[in-house]
């Protein structure tokens, strides 16, 4: 029995059909429909063996039951329903980790406001901390660390920002430390400390300073959901609004990526993710593709999965080598896959917000470039069958109704993009981690129709998307096509009820034709920056 029980709520403790992508749908509060078709919807029940350790979990969680592992000390990720068989008594630790503990990040804290709810990420996560044996296991000395992506959400100061998250945490007995950053390293010093029942440093920020080399950093020992793996950390496009910026920029080599991929083959995974955040940089140390880097690293990943997703893209990224992209597309798409997703970070069609926020986010093309590089990029994922999900950040702080305006028309050019458009509040990270939420008492009349405009856009693109994105045959995927199909039809019946349906004037009613084509649309020439 593991004396540290490493776990998250049950929304992440999920492969989500298969379907990363629907994982999204946890961020969402249930509306009109009960929790529990959400729930079969976005988040069915992880398989678990005889002890409750779940067949995956999330990525990041391997990480850290991989370095506890190799230091020796004895700890397993444990599914959220069978806690009660390690507490109180067996469990000396507990563990906790989540994306978004208290939908305070996008799109959770856009959806919940918008819908005045709490997001189903949020409900789980405080169904799982009050469970009666985690409360009678914390009386009687049980530890509790918090860490993961949104470790912030449940640190000391956040706790004073928002007082009712400082209720909660009181509500289960307290925590004895949060941690932030990357702790692969740091955390075996802790787990000993707390192990030997030594103090712990109520919150600790690991600086990018002290972030792991790739030689340190532990390869998983079981399989992550969906079969996501790294392949490198950090970014150096230094966007004001974004925490993972502010880490170096570190490259797996193929060895260390294969060792993961065997992991997750070994117990059947046909398809899964590599992850960065920017697939399309593997290998490189500055903002130019290493096309000598990216395609042995595709082809070795699909020796091992039969289809292969992307987790991030940058724009700036795809339109330094367009010509990059068919070869990718030769190399993953086949009898097996017909199309990829990966998600790309828009945030603005405003030339002048790129330049104040996210200058880096253009390299090494000029900020008053953006719109069209975003088109053409459009146009040259959808003609590889590059499917992506795309995030624009609402409420970016400075930003007027003309930039807002800039983004709606952005979106309009997009109208036949297959893809889908994620409009998110700004969440106060990275550079600006001081400045306040955004909320829905702040909307603009131009900032609802950009709201609107997205909604209709993803609606009405989202028909025609769910035929390739159920790809596999069987009576199971016939179920959820039909399923999702239906849940489409509902969302599209409440938008146009409720006002909620806005489309561009003069809009075309086919999505035959798709947004590029090399007739009329030839790959880019757009000049680099000086």
């Amino acid at each position: 029995m593991p004396e540290v029980v490493i776990t998250c709520d049950w929304t992440m403790m999920s492969n989500h059909h298969g379907k990363e992508f629907l994982g999204f749908g946890t961020t969402t509060p249930p509306y009109l429909l009960p929790e529990r078709v959400y729930k079969s919807l976005f988040y069915p029940t992880m398989p678990v063996d005889e002890h409750g350790y779940p067949q995956q979990a999330p990525y990041g969680m391997r990480k850290i039951e991989a370095s506890l592992l190799d230091a020796g000390v004895d700890a397993r990720i444990v599914h959220p329903s069978y806690l009660d068989r390690y507490m109180p008594g067996e469990a000396k630790l507990l563990m906790i980790s989540g994306h978004d503990y208290f939908g305070l990040n996008p799109p959770s804290s856009t959806f919940g406001g918008v819908m005045r709810k709490e997001t189903m990420n949020c409900t789980n996560f405080k169904r799982m901390m009050t469970q009666p044996h985690v409360i009678e296991a914390r009386k009687q000395g049980m530890k509790i660390i918090a860490g993961g992506p949104c470790a912030w959400q449940i640190a000391p100061p956040t706790q004073m920002r928002l007082p009712w998250i400082g209720e909660f945490v009181s509500s289960f007995g307290g925590l004895d430390c949060v941690v932030e950053g990357e702790a692969d390293i740091y955390v075996r010093e802790l787990v000993q400390k707390a192990l030997k029942d030594e103090f712990l440093p109520p919150h600790v920020i690991l600086p990018p300073k002290s972030a792991p080399k790739v030689e340190e950093i532990s390869s998983i020992r079981y399989p992550s959901v969906n079969g996501l793996i790294e392949i490198g950390r950090g970014c150096c496009r230094g966007c004001s609004f974004c925490s993972v910026t502010q880490r170096p920029t570190r490259w797996y080599p193929l060895s260390k990526v294969e060792e993961e991929l065997k992991i997750n083959a070994a117990i059947g995974i046909k398809k899964g993710i590599l992850h960065s955040d920017d697939v399309f940089f593997y290998g490189s140390p500055n903002v130019m593709p290493h096309e000598e880097k990216l395609l042995p690293l595709l082809k070795l990943a699909k020796r091992y999965y039969k289809q292969v997703g992307w987790s991030h893209v940058a724009v700036a990224s795809l339109m330094t080598k367009p010509n990059l992209i068919p070869k990718c597309a030769e190399v993953l798409l086949d009898e097996n896959q017909t199309w990829w997703g990966v998600e790309i970070g828009v945030e603005t069609g405003s030339p002048k917000m790129i330049t104040k926020a996210m200058p880096g986010k253009v390299a090494p093309f000029k900020a008053s470039q953006w719109p069209e590089l975003v088109v053409q990029a459009a146009g040259l994922l959808n003609d590889n069958h590059v499917y992506p999900a795309c995030t624009f950040i609402v409420g970016l702080p400075q930003e007027t109704e003309d930039d807002v305006l800039k983004t709606i028309e952005l979106i309009d050019d997009l109208w036949d993009f297959r893809a889908i458009l994620v409009p998110m509040f700004f969440v106060p990270l990275g550079h600006l981690k001081t400045k306040d939420w955004f909320s829905r008492s702040m909307l603009s009349d131009v900032q609802v129709e950009l709201l609107k405009r997205a909604l209709t856009h993803g609606l009405r693109q989202s028909p025609q998307m769910l035929k390739e994105f159920f790809d596999m045959e069987g009576r199971n995927t016939r179920i959820y096509r039909a399923a999702f199909r239906g849940f489409i039809a509902f969302l599209d019946w409440v938008a146009k009820s409720n006002g909620l349906w806005s489309e561009p004037k003069g809009v075309a009613p086919s999505l035959e034709s798709p947004l590029a084509h090399p007739d009329r649309m030839p790959l880019p020439t757009i000049p680099l920056r000086e």
